[in-house]
């Protein structure tokens, strides 16, 4: 087994509360900070790798609600100028609503 050297450089407020532990124990110094180490690296959550495709996909969700916003502002101007009908909006508007649950279901 190949031990490895690594160093670590604290100021002295940082190194502080490990100088107060280390003063009341009977380790040293290396074993202390290996056993803080490894278990705190135990105790880490795993965290999933971002995939390309991840990010791919986030890029075009942000964009197709960036363009879902600009229809429905469209919707509620034309629909406030009596462009279109009272029945044709509220139909879109559902449309819209729709897509947005479906889009909120897949994100979960």
């Amino acid at each position: 087994m190949t031990l490895l050297i690594i160093s670590v450089r604290l100021t002295d407020d940082e190194y502080q509360p490990f100088k107060d532990l280390l003063e009341h124990t009977e380790i040293g110094k290396s074993e202390f900070f290996r056993a803080l180490i490894l278990n705190r690296i135990a105790s880490l959550p795993s965290k999933p790798k971002v995939t390309t495709d991840y990010k791919r996909c986030l890029f075009y969700l942000a964009k197709t609600s960036n363009n879902f916003n600009q229809i429905a502002h469209r919707l509620n101007t034309d629909n406030a100028k009596g462009i279109i009908s009272e029945t044709l909006y509220k139909k879109l508007l559902n449309a819209l609503i729709g897509i947005r649950e479906t889009l909120q279901d897949i994100t979960k």
